[in-house]
């Protein structure tokens, strides 16, 4: 699952099999087998270059963008984000905003650094950096959260920063799901 998550959540770049491995955390003997297994099964594509090989989700596939969907929620970073947050007292709904949502949502451009979190309700802001943490740590990226008060998000005049979040792609945090 982390193999296929870091696959179809990421960029839709090649990757060689160690690169996989090490941002899969799988060991590269086991990241080579199945993505030979994948391969057979044309979940991805790979290509030899000098005794490199490598690997990429197979776009062409009509529901790669629905398993990509799964696995960012379950495995990917929103589903490690949500089992993060859940613990968090205060937090009422979460989103992910920015390059990252917009990466998500299709737009064109370079791998997100970081992933910013807006979180609507109490929650303390040292309590969601603590939390968030380890995801950092296990993506390797930078986590940004931010906090708003419900009725600051839910106001029909909102304030700039939320009304330039609201009028850009951002992606639900599916916390309802644990």
């Amino acid at each position: 699952m982390h193999i296929l998550a870091e696959l179809f959540g990421g960029s839709e770049a090649e990757v060689s099999v160690g690169e996989l491995a090490r941002r899969a955390g799988v060991a590269q003997a086991t990241v080579s087998r199945e993505v030979a297994r994948l391969a057979q099964h044309q979940l991805v594509v790979t290509r030899h270059l000098g005794r490199n090989t490598l690997v990429a989700a197979n776009w062409s596939l009509p529901w790669a963008k629905d398993l990509r969907s799964i696995l960012v929620q379950t495995v990917g970073a929103l589903g490690r984000l949500a089992e993060a947050l859940a613990g968090v007292p205060g937090v009422e709904s979460a989103l992910v905003f920015g390059s990252w949502a917009a990466r998500y949502a299709g737009e064109p451009g370079p791998p997100p650094r970081d992933i910013d979190v807006l979180v609507v309700g109490d929650a303390d802001l040292r309590s969601l950096r603590r939390a968030c943490r380890p995801v950092e740590e296990e993506l390797r990226v930078e986590i940004n959260p931010v906090t708003v008060q419900p009725a600051e998000w839910y106001d029909a005049g909102p304030s700039p920063f939320i009304a330039q979040i609201k009028s850009q792609p951002f992606v639900p945090i599916p916390l309802d799901r644990l």
